[in-house]
């Protein structure tokens, strides 16, 4: 007779998924505005932040639910199945992320249409290299040693959570304290960090060191994903007084609130560590929505479920149709590019093309994937 297997459902977090995902694309649209040649809003302090928030999220995020995970397998079956978490990430992350691989170093860049200058000239003559960190799973090393290629760029956040995840699994499988892990990961990350910054500091004309291993470092933001790990680890284990404090009101509402105030008032002097004061007050947004009932927050909710179901496509495709938007917009009339008319046209044709296209992917594309991946796995999750 087939072991049942536990099922764990966290309500709210598709919805947490596609805000993080909008965020992204509502900061490109902006910086893509600019490589088009129209003016645009990439400067507004909030339009600039908003994506790297976004993407900080889904780290956080990314950690919570799967360090719960392992966790609930390890309790389940007495152990981790470490095979069978690589073949999961294999079948849920790489067909999509190889397909965007394949068309923006094969097939985009053969379309003028979609030709971006300013990202072609830039990474002209470093392609075969970037071509090859990529296939490697190393996009975020690609992107910091020859530049974003054009509709690729957004992958070195999937290199960074592939390249954690190639070690978490272990981890905790073998850790007779995953805590005390999950915290010395996220110091010895911080540790290493600030001693690039300060290696920085005192060797400022350097140029490898400060615009290409700086640059990776700072990318490496696996610090979010240990923070997002030990909310884990306090739900899991159920600790109450901790719990207690996450779900009050006050915690609720300097959690929201402290986002758009650090995104304003930050001094640039801390600017590379407060991400990890955002980290927190995600992990409080998460911890709420997805398991306490006074959440000020509600996002279990059809629609929302369907567009997190979606959204590591959403986060995929958006560069190309982006600018498939944009560059559309001059065939449909005569009003200025930066226009009310024209803004309308770039961020609802955007938002509605990407959620259709991403849509027509997870159907015709990733499900076929995603129906073998519950072969292997132990402890099934929605939301």
């Amino acid at each position: 007779m087939e072991k049942t297997k536990s099922n764990i459902y966290f309500p709210g977090l598709n919805g947490l998924r596609f805000f993080a995902a909008l965020a992204v694309i509502i900061t490109h649209i902006e910086l893509l505005k600019g490589h088009c040649g129209i003016e645009n809003y990439w400067e507004n302090i909030f339009i600039f932040n908003l994506g790297g928030l976004g993407v900080y999220f889904f780290f956080v995020l990314s950690g919570f639910l799967i360090t719960y995970l392992l966790l609930s397998e390890k309790r389940s079956t007495q152990t981790i199945s470490i095979k069978k978490f690589y073949v999961r990430r294999i079948l849920r992350i790489w067909p999509l992320y190889y397909l965007i691989i394949f068309l923006g170093f094969f097939v985009f860049p053969h379309i003028p249409f979609l030709r971006i200058d300013w990202m072609a000239e830039h990474t002209a003559g470093h392609m075969g290299s970037s071509f090859l960190f990529n296939v490697l799973m190393l996009p975020n090393l690609a992107f910091a040693l020859y530049g974003p290629v054009a509709y690729v760029g957004q992958a070195w956040s999937i290199g960074v959570e592939e390249q954690f995840y190639l070690i978490w699994p272990v981890l905790v499988k073998f850790s007779k304290n995953v805590l005390r892990t999950v915290t010395f990961v996220g110091v010895l990350i911080v540790v290493l960090k600030v001693f690039v910054l300060v290696l920085c500091h005192y060797y400022p004309d350097n140029e490898f060191l400060v615009t290409h291993i700086k640059p990776f470092v700072a990318m490496s933001k696996i610090e979010c994903m240990a923070i997002g790990a030990s909310g884990a680890y306090v739900l899991f284990h159920q600790w109450v007084r901790i719990l207690r404090l996450v779900y009050h009101p006050i915690a609720q509402a300097i959690a929201y609130l402290s986002i758009p105030a650090l995104m304003y008032f930050t001094p640039d002097r801390i600017q590379d560590g407060i991400h990890l004061v955002f980290s927190v007050s995600f992990l409080v947004i998460i911890l709420n929505v997805a398991t306490n009932k006074s959440s000020f927050l509600k996002l279990d909710h059809k629609l929302f479920d369907f567009l997190g179901q979606i959204s590591y496509g959403l986060y995929m495709y958006h560069m190309v149709i982006v600018v498939f938007i944009i560059r559309s917009f001059p065939f449909l009339g005569s009003a200025a590019p930066n226009s009310l008319v024209a803004n309308l046209y770039y961020y609802g044709g955007s938002v509605l093309l990407t959620v259709f296209i991403a849509w027509l992917s997870h159907e015709y594309v990733e499900k076929w994937f995603l129906r073998k991946k519950d072969r292997f796995t132990e402890v099934l999750s929605k939301g």
